[in-house]
């Protein structure tokens, strides 16, 4: 069975795979120098692992971009700020600056 079928098998049988990606970014960790760009399918236990290491601080950074976002946002609002008045301004102005 190729690989390709073999994706699609497993998508099938797992709701939860239904987003699981053709190929995985394995960083470069250790010995490796270069990041390895592997299809899924040919990924060991340990190819996984790191990919996950990786896929995990981009989701931290992005989570961290979110709620700095979302604290500017609220603290404009919060400051009298509507929606079209600039956002960094309205803060800015509510904690005394210029």
């Amino acid at each position: 069975m190729s690989i390709t079928k073999k994706l699609a098998v497993l998508r099938e049988q797992h709701f939860g795979l239904d987003k699981l990606p053709e190929t995985i970014r394995v960083p470069a960790l250790g010995g490796r120098r270069d990041e390895t760009v592997k299809p899924v399918g040919t990924a060991s236990v340990d190819d996984l692992a790191f990919a996950l290491i990786e896929l995990n601080a981009r989701s931290s950074a992005l989570y961290r971009e979110i709620d700095a976002v979302r604290t500017l946002h609220d603290d404009a609002r919060k400051s009298g700020a509507l929606g079209v008045d600039i956002a960094i301004d309205a803060v800015i102005a509510a904690k005394g600056g210029k």
